[in-house]
C-alpha cells in the first residue's frame, strides 16, 4: 500500500501538455510515481527546497527526472504534485512564467 496519495494539480497536468516530448512522458510519470512511497526521502535526485520559488511558492520539494523538474508539496500523507518545467541551464527561479 502506497504511503502517501498522489494529487496532480491542472498546472502540473498542463505543463505535461505543453512542456513534454511524448518519448518523456512515460518517463516522468514513472518518476512522479514513485513519490507515493518515497515523497520526503532525500536522494540525489529527490530534495527539498532552501527557499520559495517566487512562481510556485508553495513548492517544497524538487524532484529531478532528466533535464526536467517536478515539484511538490508534502502535507501529512498527500503528495500535491504542482509544476513540471524543462530546466536546462536555467536556475530553478529563472524556471518560471
Amino acid at each position: 500500500m502506497p504511503r502517501y496519495l498522489l494529487r496532480y494539480e491542472d498546472a502540473y497536468l498542463e505543463d505535461l501538455r505543453t512542456l513534454a516530448r511524448a518519448y518523456d512522458l512515460p518517463i516522468i510519470s514513472r518518476a512522479v510515481l514513485q513519490l507515493a512511497d518515497q515523497a520526503e526521502t532525500r536522494s540525489r535526485n529527490r530534495k527539498p527546497l532552501s527557499a520559495a520559488i517566487s512562481w510556485c511558492p508553495t513548492a517544497t520539494w524538487q524532484l529531478r527526472i532528466e533535464d526536467y523538474r517536478v515539484l511538490y508539496r508534502v502535507d501529512g500523507s498527500i503528495v500535491q504534485v504542482l509544476r513540471v518545467r524543462f530546466k536546462g541551464f536555467r536556475t530553478t527561479e529563472e524556471m518560471g512564467p
